[in-house]
């Protein structure tokens, strides 16, 4: 079950923004999912780069037509600027697998595991990638009571930005009877760890730096924390011993080539500083582009501005045979 933007399904929408240029690039983003304003704004910025940097641009906001839209605009490739369902879970890859044509970011298998948060836990799991235990819950299961001991993290299977999480603490005034499952029939449900949230950013194969974020105002990592400046604080780079930072940065690397991951992600742990240890929570094959994002500012740690990091993004372009 997906909560759509019912409005924006049925057509796509184009804008062309630069008809002149090097290569004719299509960025599609907007889409159907909870997360079309994020998309929204990565792409705002993603278009401003590809006009800067001399690229004839395209912007498509993606609806049920986007196969179509695509032969009619013919473009020599597509940066995948969407978020969430239909975009980052592998089915627009598919899509241009089929149309042959190069697109920025991963392709469907590392898309659809990294996706599906169930699946990409088991996959850690079997290449002794550190996770925190979970279970899943589905809601035929009729649950009355707490699944696990609190304190537990509630999350959808297939979601991003923090969309439907939620962390539940022993003094909550909680009922799982009461769960609704808003965003599937499905939940997974892990045991929470308290530690330091640190953030990876890895490009083509290589970890460009890690970010540590600070919460000021909310209990977790959430939507809001993410998104409203003044919510969290970011530390860049990472105040971690050397030898954690490097351990870190291996880590992050070895999942993005177990996932088989291309172009850019961002790779998300825990540090549990009761035993220094990194607690894998996901990888995130589609990185926000907004001002607030993660990605672009660790880049600045190798002196790479936005416009040359969505340079780098576009060489990484490609189809699978």
């Amino acid at each position: 079950m997906y909560k759509y933007h019912t409005s924006f399904i049925k057509n796509s929408k184009i804008e062309i923004l630069s008809n002149k240029g090097k290569k004719h690039i299509a960025v599609i983003g907007g889409g159907m999912s909870s997360e079309r304003e994020i998309s929204l704004l990565s792409s705002f910025a993603v278009n401003k780069a590809l006009v800067d940097l001399g690229y004839q641009v395209t912007f498509i906001d993606m609806g049920i037509d986007i196969a179509q839209v695509l032969l009619e605009v013919q473009p020599d490739l597509v940066y995948n600027c969407l978020h969430g369902t239909f975009g980052e879970d592998g089915c627009l890859p598919g899509l241009l697998n089929i149309l042959r044509i190069p697109y920025t970011h991963s392709g469907v298998f590392a898309s659809s595991l990294a996706f599906n948060k169930s699946h990409s836990k088991a996959y850690f799991a079997a290449n002794n990638i550190k996770i925190s235990p979970s279970i899943i819950v589905s809601k035929s299961d009729n649950i009355q009571n707490d699944p696990m001991t609190r304190p537990f993290v509630i999350k959808p299977l297939t979601q991003g930005s923090s969309v439907g999480v939620e962390i539940i603490f022993a003094e909550d005034n909680f009922n799982f009877a009461n769960y609704d499952f808003p965003y599937g029939d499905q939940i997974i449900v892990e045991k929470y760890v308290k530690g330091r949230e640190m953030q990876v950013a890895v490009l083509n194969g290589k970890a460009l730096g890690i970010l540590e974020i600070k919460l000021l105002k909310r209990r977790f990592y959430d939507y809001e924390a993410k998104y409203i400046e003044g919510y969290a604080e970011h530390l860049c780079p990472a105040p971690l011993p050397q030898f954690l930072y490097n351990k870190l940065l291996n880590e992050s690397e070895t999942i993005y080539n177990i996932l088989g991951c291309r172009g850019v992600v961002r790779a998300e742990f825990i540090l549990d500083e009761s035993n220094s240890e990194f607690i894998a929570l996901e990888i995130n094959t589609h990185p926000g582009m907004t001002s607030m994002s993660i990605v672009p500012e660790i880049a600045m740690l190798q002196g790479m501005n936005f416009a040359s990091l969505v340079e780098e993004i576009i060489k990484t372009a490609s189809f699978d045979i």
